[in-house]
């Protein structure tokens, strides 16, 4: 296990860490969520990877549109 936090690093090693009780307090505890779709096991999780890979799908295209040529301020 010494290995394992030496190799990947302590603050990766804590974030992980927190990851897993989250983990456990997902499965163990009962979310009272506004509408029905937020009561899905794993639904803020779900909902916010999508959310970011949305988000970069939406930056790749709006950079594809402004951005300029390597020699744009040389002309």
């Amino acid at each position: 296990m010494k290995y394992l936090i030496n190799k990947i690093g302590k603050i990766n090693a804590s974030v992980l860490f927190v990851c897993i009780i989250f983990l456990i307090l997902e499965l163990i505890g009962h979310r009272h969520g506004e509408t029905s779709i937020e009561d899905i096991l794993f639904f803020p999780a779900i909902f916010g990877f999508l959310s970011c890979i949305i988000i970069f799908g939406i930056a790749i295209s709006l950079r594809s549109l402004f951005m300029k040529d390597e020699d744009y301020y040389d002309e």
